[in-house]
């Protein structure tokens, strides 16, 4: 039943996905054809101020709002947010990874796993095979045809990653629920002593949030084979996140690249504070 529904929407979630995202770049691309007058320094600026820099420049912007303001007005949510993006980039990086080696063998002609039959070689090329492959490679037999020798290591990075993942997204589904999402809980300076600010329970984060709750544990049930098949509602949870990227706050982590470009380029020249 999960393949023929994997097999039917793989190709629908692939359009949405590109379709979305060619949507929302539009405006990037547009901008990168119409001349607009440079934003950056100003009459105000000084002429001694010396430029930070592209790696500084990014790192002031990865960093800086964390240590400056989101650690200091709000622990949990701190601690969640640092825990959550250490496993996100970790399990992302993976797939990516897992999708570029499956993809060079099959171009290769090379048989891959049949996850359904468990069986080590077989020319399954079906969406829902090889999704499964991807969203799966914490297993053992999707890990080592994809990493080989080097699955073992794979394996172990990937556990303190959804280890991470875990701890992570309970932090932030706390803070959610407990209205504490965008809130003031604790002093940030002296100048705002005292100062606090209510939290607000937005319900496309919350359903994101459960969303991917539920993705983890699927995983945590799929490395530790206690509910057989279950890796393919994991690849289905995993593909329903997928699909949603270009319509909620998600989206910046497709556009985070060319965001981090331009937000380090304006940090290295001074533009911004």
């Amino acid at each position: 039943m999960m393949e023929t529904f994997l097999n039917i929407y793989t190709p629908i979630a692939l359009l949405l996905f590109f379709g979305g995202v060619a949507l929302r770049m539009g405006r990037w691309v547009k901008a990168m054809f119409v001349y607009r007058t440079a934003r950056g320094r100003n009459r105000t600026f000084p002429v001694t101020s010396s430029n930070l820099g592209m790696i500084k420049g990014a790192a002031e912007v990865l960093i800086g709002p964390v240590t400056h303001f989101h650690q200091k007005a709000n622990r949990t949510w701190s601690r969640g947010y640092a825990l959550y993006h250490a496993a996100i980039i970790t399990e992302v990086t993976g797939y990516s990874i897992s999708t570029l080696i499956l993809l060079a063998r099959i171009a290769l002609g090379q048989p891959v796993p049949d996850i359904a039959l468990q069986t080590a070689e077989s020319f399954n090329y079906t969406p829902a095979n090889l999704l499964t492959i991807v969203f799966g490679n914490g297993e053992e037999l999707a890990a080592h045809f994809l990493f080989g020798g080097f699955a073992p290591v794979f394996l172990a990075i990937t556990w303190v990653a959804v280890i991470f993942a875990v701890l992570g997204n309970l932090h932030l589904l706390f803070t959610l629920l407990t209205r504490r999402n965008a809130a003031v809980v604790a002093d940030i300076d002296r100048a705002s002593a005292g100062v606090r600010v209510k939290g607000r329970l937005t319900w496309d984060r919350l359903a994101v949030r459960l969303l991917i709750f539920a993705i983890i544990w699927t995983e945590l049930l799929a490395r530790l084979d206690v509910v057989p098949g279950i890796v393919f509602f994991h690849a289905s949870l995993g593909l329903a996140l997928f699909t949603l990227f270009p319509f909620t706050y998600l989206f910046h982590m497709v556009y985070n690249v060319v965001a981090l470009y331009y937000s380090a380029r304006r940090r290295s020249i001074r533009a911004i504070a």
